[in-house]
This record gives C-alpha cells, structure tokens and sequence, in this order.
C-alpha cells in the first residue's frame, strides 16, 4: 500500500496550551476561507468551543463537529466525517479540515484504532486536493501517542512554531501492521448460534445486546 502523496497533505499541529491551539487551528481556518476553500472542524467539544470563539462571525461559514460524538466510533471518522464533508464539495476545490481523533480521554481499547485511522488517512485521500490538520496535546499526551503521530503523519508542526516541516519518523504503514491486532476477548460476552433459517433472530439478538450496552446506529 502506497501512503501520501501530494496534493494531500496532512500535518500534525503539536500544541502545549490554548494560546497555541487557537494560534494554529483559527489561522488555518481562515486562510481556507480566505481561499473560498470549504472547510470543515470536528474536534472534541471544549475545542470546539474555543475554536468557534476564535472565528466570531467566521465561525458560520464553517461546519463544525464535535468529534466525541461524530467520531465515537473511530472506525467511521474517515467515512463519515472526512470523505463524506470532501466528497460533497465540489470537484477542483481544495478542501480543508481539522481533525482531532485522539484526545486525553480516549481510552487503551479505542487507541489502536484511532491511530490506525491516522495511518490510512494518508491512503485514502491520497492525489486529492484536501488538507487534513491534526491537533495533538503535547502536554496531556504521553510520549507514545507522540511518537504515534510523528510516524502517522508526513507533515508536523512542533509547538511554539508556526512552520510545517517533514517528518523524519513518518512510516505509516508500520504503525498499522503493529496495531493490527484482535480486540481481547470478553469472558462474559454473548454467544448465540445460528443457522441460516434463524438469522434474522440473530440480527435481532446482537442488535439487542449493543442497545443494552449504550450502542447506538452511528
């Protein structure tokens, strides 16, 4: 699998504090609009917040999503978030997009593929005209998530600085071979068999059991 490639492009933006979050993500916004690029934020909802402080009267001509609930499945951040906002532009636009998959609360099960999703971002955007920037805590973050994002990304923005620059660690396709692996098992988890005369009652039965578990159709 080949991963980036221009015109994608696909920096991490390293923050240490709300001064320098708003520093980086406000500008970009703006330079978008300035371009009559659309543009799109989904980012946890105190961000969110900040960010729609920032703009003031901008913030309307944006679209805005608050990332702990459109991408509490990290699994459908890229479809249903990313490509569905890019594929809805209009074709020869150039689309940009903050996106903020990996926070503090996330927790150990739902890492691996949050930074997956970071890896094959660069696949699945690959030749097209859209600019995802990714905010990463510094300060909150441990050193791994860190890392994680410096091989995940070919683009980083280091804190205090306002300069893209490469990545020497970038290698994606490692990333995803090492997180490539089972979920742990579940000693209690339902079982049910079935054959095929008693599928729908199987379609029935695990849509039951993820409602009983605070799943919901996202």
């Amino acid at each position: 699998m080949t991963f980036g490639a221009e015109p994608f492009v696909h920096p991490a933006l390293f923050y240490r504090d709300e001064h320098e979050y708003l520093a980086g993500t406000v500008a970009f916004v703006r330079a978008g609009l300035a371009s009559g690029e659309p543009v799109a934020v989904a980012v946890p909802g105190e961000n969110l917040r900040l960010i729609q402080t920032g703009l003031g009267a901008d913030a309307g001509a944006v679209r805005l999503l608050d990332m702990r609930e459109a991408g509490r499945n990290p699994g459908r951040i890229i479809p249903a978030v990313l490509r569905s906002f890019a594929d809805a532009q209009r074709a020869g636009r150039r689309v940009r997009i903050i996106g903020e998959p990996i926070w503090a609360g996330r927790t150990p099960v739902e890492y691996p593929a949050c930074v997956q999703h970071e890896a094959l971002i660069n696949a699945a955007f690959q030749g097209r005209e859209v600019t995802v920037l990714c905010p990463y805590d510094a300060t909150r973050l441990d050193e791994r998530v860190l890392a994680d994002a410096h091989a995940t990304h070919p683009l980083v923005i280091l804190p205090g600085s306002a300069q893209e620059r490469d990545s020497a660690a970038y290698a994606p396709e490692h990333v995803v071979a090492r997180y490539n692996e089972p979920l742990p098992a579940v000693p209690d988890a339902l079982s049910f068999r079935f054959t095929a005369p008693s599928l729908p009652q199987a379609r029935r039965t695990a849509t039951a059991e993820g409602a009983r578990l605070g799943l919901t159709d996202r």
